[in-house]
Formats: structure tokens, C-alpha cells, sequence
């Protein structure tokens, strides 16, 4: 299974050059019940003058027209396989072992994967018809418009089939946000703010699409929506990353419900240095973004860009507070950021080597191996609380990284051969740095986070190999030779 597939395909659409993928095709499938129900008549219509104009009738099961938008004129029947590996009960984690432990949906299976640890097993859901989903949920087929997974689902259903929508179309809306994929069907209205992906201007903003981003209440509104989905961006001075010491503070804190009565005290204190550690990276990534801003600005870069940038950083306030705040609960004492002195205030360096240089290291490498350690990481975590903090960490991680390889694209075709030699260097450079293993943390913990540098180092390879190599293969004018990529020198490990 080719489990780094969504990472992948998500930043070679932000680099805009998904067509290099080699991810599958993920063209439209249309089907049809064999004995479709008919879509509602619009009777009546006709005699009242302000009644919607009547709906053509349509053929049966899923539709798409010209504009590639997909729709639902009536109930269709999915094949419910799944093609995933039946665990074996050898992996190395089992969250399930057999599908009866798998309740939580329609036709649960236990499912063979790969994790950051090694083999693992989880359920995954799929589905044959509406009926064998929930309330006000629908059965969508396996490689029907965009839908990302590789089996049928049961999405959120607005409306259901077009005769639930006067006059108009439930539409399919798959919207991957960076981090998971909503499935919604929702009627398409006059008060949308798009139509179609076409009104998203997609050359100026790849992977953003006119889809269904929030469903509030029984109603939902189509508008266009990219990644927006918590590990990420050093602070490098003089070539090191820079971070503010520890103080007994009590005002970086956002709540995070960990429960640690059961942990040793020995354990605690140990996995309190690695949190304090991620969160002081996490601190010092807000001024690593303010400086990026500043060096967008200093190159002219679009005001789409400059934006994102912004917004990470205040992503990575939120990180740090969440690390903070875990690291005090484990330490049973109030941690936060010191002053970061000379750090803060280092020159910003808007020359475009050096902003392409670090771009590649901290952002395009540093940041796509954050996102794949943070996902897996938090997969793992044994405490619910832990494990939410990790994936909104992860999910923000890989926000960034797209925001990354889309500043890096703009970059190369702004700037020309200065910056293609400059990312050529930054990616050497990075590969040679992370042909080893990091060094050994304060402890190695799986259920608090914390994997052993042997496992760590070999997940990093495989993203290299996986992720990174073919968004840098995929950049027009970059060579494909030595395009085994690695992070930069930061010290963040598998932190969040």
C-alpha cells in the first residue's frame, strides 16, 4: 500500500505538478443502479409561475457535466470491497486484531497498514447501499468524482438524490483539507460563492476547489477551499536552529487534557524535556514565519503567499501553546519561552539564494517530514488527548509544507537560475545531512509520542524517497539526479 500517497498528492498539487504523481488516476466514475428509482416529478411546476424552473430529467446514479461538477440523481449500489490486506496479527500495533472489532461503521474490516512504528493493523469502513449507513448519511462509491479513498464511504448528506434540491443539483463535495477528507452531498444554490473548480482560478491555486468546507446546521455552502487543516519550521540563525530557554511561566498554555497519574515519575520528567524541547521549536517557529513574510515581501511574491505565511504563524503559536502546556502537565510545574534575544532579531536575508536555501531545508523538507512523523505519531498515542494535539499539530504541518513547495514553484519560475541553484544545493545538502539516523532523544515512550532514532530515521528515508524526491523531480528545471531529499538540521525529531 502506498501509504504516503495524500501527502504526496497533496504537495505536488501545490507545487502545482500533480500530473507528475504516480498516484492512480482519479478520474470520474459514473454508475447506476441496475433498477434506479426515479427521480421526483417536478408536477405542478409548470402551473405556478414562481416555482423553480423544472429539472430535465436525468439518467440514474451519479452524474457529471461539462464543468466537471458531479451530482446524484438517484441512489446507486457500491461495490463494498475492500482491497486492503486482512491483518495478520504479527504487526508490530494492533488496533484491532480481527473485523469483528471493527463496529464503528458498515463492513468493518481489519486492515494490514504501515505506521512510523512498522506494520500495523486498523479498521477501515466501506459500504453497499444508504441503508447501511447513519442518519442523514449516504453511501458514495469507490472513484466517484474526487473522493480520494480507495473504497466506497458514507458521506454527510445535505440532500440525497437531485429531486431533494427544486430546481436545482445535489452535488458531491470531497474536500481534503490537508489532513482528512470531508465527503458531503449538499443542494447547489444561488448564494454559493463559487460553482464549479473552474471559479477557483485552479492555475493560480492549486489544489483548491469549489467544495463544501463547513455544514452548519441542515445547510451548507459551496465555496472555494484548499489545505487548511499540528511539527514544522525552525528558527535558523548562522546556520543552527535557535530557540528560548525554559522559564516558569504559566501564560503559553492551551489546554490539553492529558492524563498522566499512571506514568512513573521517572517517565514523566524525561518525556517533560522532549515536550519542553518541541514546544520551545514550536515557539521559535513563529519568528522563523515572521522572517519568511518579511523575505516574501522583500521579493515581491503575491499577496496569496504572504497571507499563508501569516496564518502558519499563528499556526505554530498554537503549537507552542499546546506543547507547553503538555510538557507542564508532565512536569508538574509551569514551563514556558524565555526571551529569544539576538534570534528574533537576526537579519531577515532577502537575497533569493539564501531565502531559496532555507526554503528548501526548513520548509519543502523540513516541514513534508514533520507532517509524515506528526500523522503517524499521532496514530500511536496512546492518550486521546495526546493523540488530538498531535494530529491537529500534523495536519497544520502539512498545511505548511504545501505552502512551501508553492512558494519554492513561484520562486524557480520568478527567478530563474539563481534560485535553481541555490534549491539544488539546499536539497544535497539536506540528503546528505539525513542519511544517518537523528540522535537518541530523552526517552523513546510509543504511547506518549516518542519513537527510538533507528525508527525515526527510517521513516524519514522512506518520505524522502517517497514524497519528497518526486515533488522536487516534478519542479520544472531542478535535475532528477541524487533527488533523495532530507530535512534540515533541526533537532525536532518526531516532535509536534
Amino acid at each position: 500500500m502506498d501509504r504516503h500517497r495524500s501527502l504526496r498528492m497533496t504537495l505536488l498539487l501545490a507545487a502545482g505538478a500533480a500530473g507528475c504523481s504516480s498516484a492512480k488516476s482519479r478520474d470520474i466514475a459514473v454508475v447506476t443502479l441496475a433498477e434506479p428509482q426515479a427521480a421526483a416529478d417536478d408536477a405542478g411546476a409548470a402551473d405556478d409561475p414562481a416555482a423553480p424552473a423544472p429539472r430535465p430529467q436525468r439518467s440514474a446514479g451519479w452524474m457529471q457535466e461539462a464543468d466537471g461538477t458531479v451530482h446524484r440523481a438517484s441512489p446507486v449500489r457500491c461495490d463494498a470491497t475492500i482491497a486492503q490486506r486482512a491483518c495478520a496479527g504479527t504487526e508490530r500495533s494492533l488496533q484491532c486484531r480481527t473485523d469483528a472489532d471493527c463496529t464503528e461503521g458498515p463492513r468493518g474490516k481489519c486492515v494490514s497498514s504501515f505506521g512510523q512504528i512498522g506494520p500495523y493493523c486498523g479498521c477501515e469502513y466501506a459500504c453497499e447501499t444508504d441503508a447501511e449507513c447513519g442518519p442523514s448519511e449516504v453511501c458514495v462509491c469507490k472513484g466517484t468524482g474526487a473522493l480520494r479513498e480507495e473504497h466506497s464511504v458514507c458521506a454527510k448528506a445535505l440532500c440525497a438524490v437531485d429531486a431533494d434540491c427544486p430546481g436545482s443539483t445535489c452535488g458531491l463535495s470531497a474536500y481534503f483539507n490537508g489532513c482528512w477528507e470531508q465527503v458531503t452531498l449538499a443542494c447547489r444554490t444561488k448564494d454559493d460563492a463559487c460553482q464549479s473548480d473552474a471559479d477557483c482560478a485552479p492555475d493560480a491555486n492549486p489544489g483548491v476547489a469549489c467544495v463544501v468546507p463547513d455544514i452548519e446546521g441542515e445547510s451548507a455552502r459551496w465555496e472555494c477551499a484548499g489545505i487548511s487543516c499540528a511539527i514544522g519550521r525552525p528558527l535558523v540563525v548562522e546556520g543552527a536552529p535557535r530557540a528560548a530557554q525554559p522559564a516558569a511561566r504559566d501564560d503559553w498554555r492551551a489546554p490539553a487534557a492529558l492524563d498522566v497519574a499512571s506514568l512513573p515519575p521517572e517517565v514523566r520528567e524525561r518525556a517533560a524535556a522532549h515536550y519542553a524541547a518541541v514546544a520551545a521549536l514550536e515557539h521559535a517557529s513563529i519568528a522563523s514565519f515572521a522572517r519568511f513574510s518579511l523575505q516574501l515581501l522583500a521579493l515581491g511574491a503575491p499577496a496569496a503567499l504572504v497571507g499563508e505565511a501569516h496564518r502558519a504563524a499563528l499556526d505554530e503559536l498554537e503549537h507552542a501553546r499546546l506543547a507547553y502546556d503538555i510538557a507542564s502537565r508532565l512536569a508538574g510545574r509551569a514551563i514556558g519561552p524565555g526571551p529569544l534575544l539576538d534570534a528574533a532579531a537576526a537579519p531577515v536575508g532577502a537575497g533569493v539564494a539564501e531565502v531559496v536555501e532555507a526554503l528548501v531545508e526548513e520548509g519543502c523538507v523540513g516541514e513534508t517530514l514533520g507532517a509524515a512523523e506528526g500523522r503517524e505519531l499521532s496514530r500511536i498515542a496512546a492518550d486521546p488527548a495526546l493523540a488530538a494535539a498531535l494530529a491537529r499539530i500534523a495536519a497544520d504541518e502539512e498545511r505548511h509544507a504545501a505552502l512551501s513547495w508553492r512558494a519554492l514553484s513561484w520562486m524557480l519560475a520568478t527567478f530563474g537560475e539563481p534560485a535553481r541553484a541555490a534549491a539544488e544545493r539546499a536539497f544535497s545538502r539536506a540528503a546528505a545531512r539525513f542519511a544517518v539516523d537523528p540522535a537518541p532523544g530523552p526517552l523513546a515512550h510509543e504511547a506518549l509520542g516518542l519513537l527510538p532514532a533507528h525508527a525515526l530515521g527510517a521513516l524519514r528515508r522512506e518520505v524522502l524517497a517517497e514524497v519528497v524526491a518526486p515533488c522536487r523531480a516534478a519542479l520544472p528545471g531542478l535535475s532528477r539526479d541524487n533527488a533523495r531529499a532530507a530535512p534540515s538540521s533541526s533537532p525536532r525529531g518526531a516532535s509536534a
